[in-house]
C-alpha cells in the first residue's frame, strides 16, 4: 500500500501541474478588448483593457472660449468606439448651439451637452495640442497626449481585441 500511495501522490501532483498550466495558457490566450493609442509612426504609445460598453473621454482646451471640452466615447461592438457626447462648459464662438437631427441639446448643472450622436469609427485621429492641453480621461485618471507624443504629432486611437497576455506587454 505505501507505494501505491506514493505513486498515486506524485500523479495527483503532475496532473495537478498539467491542469495548472493548461488553465494558464487557456486564460492568457483568452481575447479582451483594448483601447490602443498609436503615435503617427504606427507604434504604439499605450493599450488599455476595456470591455465593451466602457467609456473614455478625451479633454480639451477650446481654443476661442479657453474652457473645457469633453468628447465621451464608449467602446463597441466589432472593435469600434462610439461617439456618446460631447460636454461643455461655457457657451460662446465656436461651441455648438444647433443640432443636427437626431441628436438633442440639454444644459444641466453648468454644463452643455449634445447626445445622440450615432457615430462609429473604427480609428480616432487626434493632434497632440500645443495649446489646447489634449487629455485622456479613463478610469478616473488624466493622461497628457504629450506623454505618448510630442505636440503636433497624431495619435491614432482604436479598438482592438488580443489575447490577454498583452495586458503584461508594455505599450
Amino acid at each position: 500500500m505505501k507505494g501505491l500511495s506514493s505513486i498515486s501522490k506524485r500523479h495527483v501532483v503532475r496532473l495537478f501541474a498539467i491542469v495548472f498550466i493548461l488553465s494558464a495558457a487557456i486564460c492568457m490566450t483568452l481575447p479582451v478588448r483594448f483601447l490602443v493609442i498609436r503615435r503617427g509612426d504606427s507604434s504604439r504609445a499605450a493599450a488599455y483593457p476595456l470591455r465593451v460598453g466602457e467609456t473614455f473621454s478625451v479633454r480639451y482646451i477650446h481654443s476661442v472660449q479657453k474652457t473645457p471640452v469633453d468628447e465621451v466615447f464608449r467602446i463597441a461592438a466589432g472593435d469600434r468606439i462610439e461617439l456618446l457626447e460631447t460636454v461643455y462648459e461655457d457657451f460662446g464662438a465656436g461651441l455648438p448651439f444647433l443640432v443636427e437631427e437626431g441628436k438633442l441639446f440639454s444644459s444641466g448643472g453648468g454644463k452643455f451637452r449634445i447626445t445622440g450622436y450615432g457615430t462609429f469609427f473604427n480609428e480616432i485621429v487626434f493632434r497632440v495640442g500645443r495649446f489646447a492641453e489634449y487629455r485622456l480621461l479613463l478610469g478616473g485618471r488624466e493622461i497628457p497626449f504629450a506623454r505618448f507624443e510630442a505636440p503636433g504629432r497624431p495619435l491614432r486611437f482604436n479598438a482592438e481585441t488580443r489575447a490577454f497576455f498583452h495586458s503584461f506587454i508594455g505599450p
